[in-house]
């Protein structure tokens, strides 16, 4: 008897390790989730009422509310004669911010506060669906909160973007159709929310709609639903599925219905436009490396969710009687997801998934049932997950919200260059400052720019009217990190910008071009400051970046089309193991008898594999005469790792001394001296910041 006091003892101390466990972890995860909603609400709050353009879809989805609102047809088939703008998306969204452009006017607010309020909604829904399937509180709070830490979804909920409007009719859908049984009632009013989400972005005719379906095709009758209850074996292998399986079909029928007529209703109304608009402008190229990148980033992101997900689909069928319905979604959202490799996309296609991990996530709590100890296992393994998501929305969003804040500023120049501005304006990434202005859009670039590469769209008529000069300004927008401008604009419409056009300002990381000959061109730096013995060595039209080692000299052009030049006349020598950089030796100018260095580096390919310097001197070359102004090379974008491409630039120092058979790295950059006295330039505000800075003469400062 004592030896079974003994047993009973250890079990009750082992029991209660385990709850207290099970409890702890469950603590663990609701702080850390609870912090993550506390960034989601900063986050979105400082977001919601920038004032600006945040993304390149917003202004595009205002100009067509505005248009919409006055009767215009937004789907148009003829795009030989301007406004160049598509519409890429069915109306609903459109529809509900119409009216508010109407009452308030052009403004990104309201947009955006529909976002927030369909994020905060779908999650509301998902945590319902775990909830009524489950009855664990724990499982459907974590089912919510998990949506909305996620990174993907806390940047997009809130931007003025159709898809979270789309995320939450069809997460209503599933919550409708998921309740047992599914009356005639909730399959019409789910298929109609189904069709809500199809209409508001064509993409969500995968995923809930094939959950719908399985999870209708699968669930029990109303005998079997009093029966079924959550721990017990698949009951969806051998119930009597048939009034099931009608209530499937039916679904099926009325969203295929739906959707079908709407669509022949839309096209005919507007002669094709809504078919060319929604299916022919969006069929984009498919970039593989892209899909990599975004499959290695979500990788990244989700580690433990996916690894977690992987297992669900393999072995929870067993246990969770509602299995079906977030397989099928979880299998659904995988295959809309990998449509992200189409030119343009971005994380918006990784929400539907973010919906269905977080489905996956609920789930799991609930399937771990009463193993405590396997429960706080999964639950600390889901804080350490919620910590990644919390550190991806700090590195890629929170900075990059921060930073475009940071521009404000700037931003109001530019606004205010555009309001003091009559004519077309054509832009890309601020095409907001335009709507702001209640101007309509000419242009919408990256989306003809797909159409010009398909074949699709004749561009000639743009690429004359830039050539004419008939557009008073152009803004392009430059990211730090990547050429999003080449996808945005043909190369036939930047080069005939380049030449046609000169850089007036540069603001908020944006280029501000003008008609040449206008009178703002006397703003064009020359090659050279008056008081210098040497000249430039390229254009500086961005700006210039100091460091003790050097300067980083920003130009604009596509890659390999801005000129490097020497300095001076001297000796040049390209050492062979030198990718994209030479050396030339000259006479001091300042300390006569002496001799100094120019160094002229980064004339190389983003890849690292292409130089851009002249075939006449190729690597090996010495003792090569070379006279001042001549021509080197061009600009390159090497920024020291392979694949990581900077804006065109030249790396240029002033050394006293080019130690012998060294290789191209820092160590050449260590004997620079102040290249100040030799180019008479001087740093903006004389305080060797290594921001980007504006390219002055010493002239200039007095």
């Amino acid at each position: 008897m004592c030896e079974d006091l003994k047993i009973a003892n250890v079990s009750q101390r082992g029991a209660l390790i385990s709850w207290v466990s099970a409890n702890a972890a469950a603590v663990l995860l609701l702080t850390i989730l609870l912090t993550a909603i506390v960034i989601f609400l900063l986050y979105t709050s400082l977001a919601i009422f920038h004032p600006y353009p945040l993304d390149y879809g917003e202004a595009p989805l205002v100009d067509q509310a505005v248009r919409l609102a006055t009767g215009e047809n937004i789907y148009r088939t003829d795009l030989s004669s301007p406004p160049y703008t598509i519409s890429n998306y069915p109306p609903l969204y459109v529809l509900l911010l119409a009216p508010f452009m109407k009452l308030f006017g052009p403004t990104f607010l309201a947009g955006r506060v529909i976002s927030v309020v369909s994020a905060l909604a779908s999650a509301t829904f998902l945590s319902l669906i775990i909830y009524s399937r489950t009855k664990d509180r724990l499982a459907a709070a974590t089912t919510g909160l998990f949506l909305l830490a996620n990174p993907y979804v806390t940047h997009w909920s809130s931007l003025l973007r159709i898809d979270l409007l789309a995320l939450a009719f069809s997460t209503a859908a599933l919550y409708l159709l998921n309740k047992q049984p599914a009356s005639r009632r909730r399959v019409i009013a789910g298929a109609v929310l189904l069709v809500a989400a199809i209409f508001t972005r064509q993409s969500y005719a995968l995923a809930a709609p094939l959950a719908a379906f399985v999870s209708l095709w699968f669930q029990p009758s109303l005998q079997d639903s009093h029966d079924a209850t959550f721990g017990r074996r698949p009951s969806f292998l051998s119930l009597d599925a048939t009034p099931s399986r009608r209530r499937a079909f039916g679904l099926a029928v009325m969203v295929g219905g739906l959707v079908l007529l709407l669509f022949f209703i839309l096209n005919i109304i507007t002669h094709g436009g809504f078919y060319f608009n929604v299916v022919t402008a969006n069929v984009n190229e498919f970039d593989m490396e892209q899909l990599e990148w975004h499959l290695s980033q979500l990788r990244d992101t989700a580690p433990i969710l996916l690894a977690i997900s992987g297992i669900f689909l393999l072995f929870a069928h067993r246990k969770l009687h509602f299995w079906p319905l977030v397989a099928s979604y979880l299998i659904g959202a995988t295959l809309a997801g990998l449509t992200i490799g189409k030119i343009g996309s971005n994380v918006n296609y990784f929400l539907e998934l973010s919906a269905a991990l977080s489905l996956v996530a609920g789930a799991a709590i609930a399937w771990t049932g009463e193993h405590r100890w396997l429960r706080a296992i999964l639950l600390i393994l889901l804080s350490l997950q919620v910590g990644l998501l919390i550190q991806t929305t700090s590195d890629d969003y929170i900075d990059q919200l921060l930073e475009r804040r940071g521009f404000l500023h700037e931003i109001r120049e530019l606004e205010g260059l555009i309001a003091g501005t009559e004519g077309e304006v054509l832009a890309d990434e601020y095409m907001g400052l335009i709507t702001l202005q209640g101007q309509r859009l000419y242009i919408q670039p990256f989306e003809v720019t797909q159409l010009a590469n398909a074949g699709l769209w004749d561009q000639r008529a743009l690429v004359e009217n830039i050539k004419n000069k008939e557009f008073p300004m152009v803004l392009i927008h430059h990211f730090p990190d990547f050429p999003v401008y080449e996808q945005r604009w043909t190369q036939e419409m930047l080069s005939a910008i380049e030449k046609n056009y000169f850089l007036s300002h540069s603001l908020a990381d944006t280029f501000v071009y003008r008609p040449r000959g206008s009178r703002l061109n006397d703003s064009i730096k020359p090659l050279f400051c008056p008081s210098a013995p040497w000249r430039l060595p390229t254009s500086g039209a961005f700006g210039v970046q100091w460091s003790e080692n050097g300067l980083n000299i920003f130009g604009w052009g596509n890659k390999n089309t801005v000129p490097v030049y020497a300095v001076a006349d001297g000796v040049l020598i390209h050492p062979s193991d030198w990718e994209g950089a030479v050396v030339i030796q000259h006479d001091d100018p300042l300390n006569p008898g002496d001799q100094v260095w120019t160094v002229y580096a980064d004339m190389l390919s983003a890849s690292g594999h292409e130089s851009y310097i002249l075939d006449d001197f190729p690597p090996g070359s010495i003792e090569m005469l070379v006279s001042a102004g001549q021509l080197l090379g061009y600009q390159g974008e090497w920024s020291g790792r392979p694949y990581w491409a900077m804006p065109a630039h030249l790396r240029f120092a002033v050394v006293n001394e080019i130690p012998s058979s060294i290789m191209m790295n820092d160590e050449v950059f260590k004997n620079a001296v102040d290249p100040t006295p030799y180019l008479g330039i001087s740093p903006n505000d004389g305080d060797g910041s290594t921001y980007l800075q504006k390219l002055r003469c010493k002239e200039d400062n007095n």
